[in-house]
């Protein structure tokens, strides 16, 4: 018997494994197994101070607690058409929310581009389109098109102004688990001033300085389906400010079902030099 197991602890307490198996001649037999677990050097944390958080992590359909996904921190809920019946189509789906067909959606109640979001602001959603019937389908929708709004398709991610106008935007492809982060960077900082951000899976992927750009809207909520393209859902956090790209990177890792794997491909330094071996 050979395995590798993915253990994550946030204190040092031992861990030990019980591995039993059976035999047609003696039956059940129970053997421990000593296990030597190390902290690594290796850091992962959650960027903090975010005022939403949601993660479909752990739902399921059958629990008590389907039809309800709050952030319980900052008593942010979110509100299901009746149309969602909960099942591997429209429900609880590999740790996400998967929607799909005109009617069926959620709605998470809260405004993220409230106020003035040139003073900073962050969305981060990790995702993955699929069922793809029109290109053009928008599949998701932070705001709405009264305001700053950003729109997603099964290919396509762009953040508008207050008047519609495409300020950045980027393209991914259909059926494939991807982190985004849109960042607004404060007008007041000296070095990335009205910088606005894409981080695609923890890299630094797009820029544009938006200085004057108005993207407030102080009325539409986050809305996921009601299209006839689908889109799984697995987490999103919004910060009232613009965290770095190192921040998204954090965050994509912490999330990440293969981080262990991630963090060490990127652990290129050896005493403090830069490793090419």
């Amino acid at each position: 018997m050979k395995f590798i197991p993915s253990i994550y602890t946030t204190d040092n307490k031992p861990i030990t494994l019980v591995a039993s198996y059976t035999t047609s001649k003696s039956g059940v037999k129970t053997f421990v197994i000593p296990i030597s677990i190390a902290q690594s050097t290796l850091s992962m944390y959650e960027t903090p101070n975010y005022v939403l958080k949601l993660s479909a992590y752990g739902k399921t359909n059958s629990s008590e607690d389907a039809k309800t996904w709050v952030d319980t921190v900052h008593n942010i809920n979110t509100t299901f058409t009746n149309s969602i019946s909960f099942d591997d189509n429209l429900g609880w789906y590999n740790n996400g929310f998967r929607v799909s067909g005109i009617g069926n959606y959620a709605t998470i109640n809260y405004n993220p581009l409230a106020g003035n979001p040139s003073n900073g602001r962050t969305i981060e959603f990790e995702f993955q389109t699929e069922k793809v019937n029109n290109t053009n389908d928008v599949i998701m929708m932070f705001g709405d098109a009264t305001g700053g709004h950003i729109s997603i398709t099964p290919n396509s991610a762009t953040i508008y102004d207050s008047s519609n106008n495409d300020i950045l935007h980027t393209n991914f492809k259909s059926n494939e688990r991807l982190k985004l982060a849109f960042i607004i960077n404060n007008s007041s900082t000296s070095d990335e001033s009205d910088l606005i951000y894409i981080v695609n899976n923890g890299i630094l992927e797009r820029a544009i300085n938006a200085k004057g750009i108005i993207f407030t809207n102080n009325t539409g909520k986050i809305t996921i389906g009601n299209s006839e393209s689908g889109i799984i859902l697995y987490n999103i956090r919004v910060y009232n400010r613009a965290i770095s790209y190192t921040d998204a990177y954090n965050n994509y890792v912490y999330d990440s079902e293969n981080k262990s794997t991630i963090i060490a491909n990127n652990d290129v330094l050896l005493n403090g030099e830069i490793n090419f071996d």
